[in-house]
């Protein structure tokens, strides 16, 4: 029984068949066409045109999607923080209508989340909020992975951050370890973007309330009923 390959006709296959592996093991390195033309014209002698190559290329890609390392954590190792924003709530002082910051830590590995909804975003107030969901989990991680915002990261630094003093005073008491995500990589901190996702689309979507507290009733019924 002839193969699939076999079964096309001569003049229909691609002039980089012969060279599938190589090409394919290039592509797997995140090389684009015209490198990868390049040089099949000086190791192989490839005589056909750099457009072949590039659809070659393409169907490659279609066919092996990109992959990810997947990431494994054991119970208590990592929580993430973040700030959305929460659904129009009738503000106290003004009687207008505005939209609370949304603060949330979730644990990396069970995907529980603490969820606060508050007017101001602070120093005082992004650190009381650490204390308010290491409480309510009932326990610490041992390092929370956070944006580079001023509440936490006063000088962003790959190795080195600087941290806002009240920040780093709170977690070193509670012996937390802070761990800013690179700019501009919000994969780091997907477990809680999806957690505030969730929150936005599930329990707030579409709502309005009179008053914070009874937003944030509405969100903690989401953590212990699910809706």
């Amino acid at each position: 029984q002839q193969s699939a390959k076999a079964c096309i006709p001569k003049q229909a296959r691609s002039a980089c068949e012969p060279h599938h592996e190589w090409i394919a093991g290039e592509v797997g390195k995140g090389r684009n066409a015209m490198s990868i033309f390049q040089d099949l014209v000086e190791r192989f002698g490839f005589t056909h045109r750099y457009n072949s190559v590039k659809r070659y290329v393409r169907g490659l890609k279609k066919s092996d999607p990109e992959q990810y390392d997947r990431l494994e954590f054991l119970p208590g190792e990592e929580a993430q923080v973040d700030y959305g924003q929460g659904a129009f709530t009738i503000h106290p002082e003004t009687g207008k209508r505005r939209r609370p910051r949304l603060f949330v830590m979730t644990l990396r590995y069970s995907r529980r989340s603490f969820r606060k909804a508050v007017w101001n975003s602070s120093k005082e107030n992004w650190a009381r909020l650490h204390e308010e969901a290491f409480r309510y989990f009932g326990g610490c991680p041992q390092y929370v992975v956070l944006d580079n915002l001023k509440e936490g990261v006063i000088k962003p630094d790959l190795y080195e951050p600087e941290l806002n003093p009240l920040y780093s005073a709170v977690l070193a008491h509670y012996g937390v370890v802070a761990d800013p995500a690179r700019v501009c990589d919000p994969d780091r901190k997907g477990a809680v973007e999806n957690a505030i996702q969730h929150t936005q689309n599930t329990a707030l979507k579409g709502r309005e309330f009179k008053t914070i507290d009874e937003q944030n009733t509405k969100i903690t019924r989401l953590e212990t009923r699910g809706s």
